[in-house]
């Protein structure tokens, strides 16, 4: 058991660690005083650089709807890639080379130069009880990563942080958006790359989760004009409609099927404004604008919110049914295959638990379950709902 304990414990922090690159997108200039959208792509692992593509969709959806501002990308040096010609051939301009070790200390000794932080995206692996995965298991932004409190006054009006990977709303969401005073979300189960069909739809890409026709191979729904669906302009990362399974355990008692936002030092006006604004950066199946009809707003809300399935229309059922919620007052609906997690802006009603290995403290892989504290018919999907709908209402504010 010893053997065993000792194999486990090295396994969680004896990673081998690389360099992370700071880059520029569209542009050569680096300027820590204008307003910044920063993007953080943690190592692919077995995902190669798929996180680094995401990215680069999303680098390009903040540039056209934010023109003014700059875009840093902040990313993990994956092994066997030459990361500095693949990111100059997608926009990104190389700014620097940090030869530390990637994790949450030196993430926030490079975020914390920027003195208008506009939002932070993060695309990584990720866990509900270790949080982000920057650059293996080892090196990661935790509840315990010192001072990170740090970047607190950092941010603009409105900023906002969403965390893209597993699980990262139990825990680190609600911690970060209490740390640093904005709104921040996170997912409350497993997220998967979804790529865009020729039917407009986003579906994961394994067998049976996707009608038996073909994938779209250029993207004239999220962006400005057309672009070529080569390296990431028809992928995006969503939550799952079904609880995680996985490495640390089975969570089977429910979860969320959308990044639930935490807003634990705002107000409930300024947290559903943010809400929306955020939703202008989404990639969907429509190209919202700051100045699109309420109808063309909520086209990208059902996107955000709701799941696809290439078996039922399950998103014209989750449409329907939230906009009767509004008519009825019954706010209980749940398209999630499990119980939904009883949220609010603040903190969730579940916990989640795992065995410890012995003689270590160290949790212990595949032992992790949720616990879901909230007797009743959870109503967080509907409410949510709700929040970007009167959020909408001061969009332009």
């Amino acid at each position: 058991m010893l053997k065993v304990a000792a194999f486990l414990f090295m396994c969680l922090i004896a990673f081998e660690s690389n360099a992370f690159l700071v880059t520029t997108y569209n542009t050569n200039k680096l300027n820590y005083n204008l307003p910044t959208r920063i993007l953080v792509a943690g190592a692919g692992d077995d995902l190669g650089t798929q996180f680094q593509q995401v990215a680069r969709g999303k680098a390009l959806k903040y540039s056209q709807q934010f023109p003014n501002e700059q875009i840093v990308l902040i990313a993990a040096n994956e092994p066997d890639v030459d990361d500095k010609v693949v990111l100059k051939n997608w926009g990104f301009n190389f700014q620097l080379e940090n030869k530390s070790t990637f994790n949450g200390d030196t993430l926030l000794d490079e975020a914390v130069k920027f003195n208008q932080i506009a939002s932070i995206d993060i695309f990584s692996h990720s866990s509900a009880q270790h949080g982000i995965h920057l650059d293996g298991r080892a090196h990661r932004l935790t509840l315990n990563t010192k001072k990170i409190e740090r970047l607190k006054g950092h941010f603009t009006k409105d900023a906002y942080t969403i965390l893209h990977g597993c699980n990262a709303g139990f825990n680190l969401a609600p911690f970060l958006s209490s740390a640093w005073e904005i709104p921040v979300a996170g997912a409350m189960t497993s997220t998967n790359f979804q790529k865009l069909h020729n039917d407009g739809n986003f579906y994961l890409t394994e067998e049976g989760f996707f009608p038996n026709t073909d994938w779209a191979t250029e993207n004239n729904k999220s962006f400005n004009e057309s672009v070529n669906c080569n390296t990431g302009m028809c992928l995006r990362l969503k939550p799952d409609n079904n609880p995680y399974t996985g490495f640390w355990g089975e969570y089977a008692d429910g979860g969320l099927p959308f990044y639930k936002f935490f807003c634990v030092k705002n107000s409930l006006e300024i947290c559903k404004r943010v809400m929306a604004k955020s939703l202008l950066s989404f990639i969907g199946n429509n190209n919202l604008k700051v100045n699109s009809t309420l109808a063309e707003y909520k086209n990208s809300l059902f996107d955000f919110l709701c799941p696809v399935s290439a078996k039922r229309d399950l998103r014209k059922e989750c449409e329907e049914n939230l906009e009767s919620a509004l008519v009825t007052g019954d706010l209980t609906y749940n398209p999630f295959t499990r119980n939904q997690v009883e949220c609010d802006f603040k903190s969730c009603a579940a916990e989640i638990k795992c065995k410890g290995v012995l003689l270590t403290g160290i949790d212990k892989p595949g032992t992790c379950q949720l616990v879901n504290k909230f007797e009743g018919k959870a109503t967080t999907i509907v409410r949510e709902y709700k929040a970007y709908l009167e959020g909408f209402k001061n969009l332009n504010n």
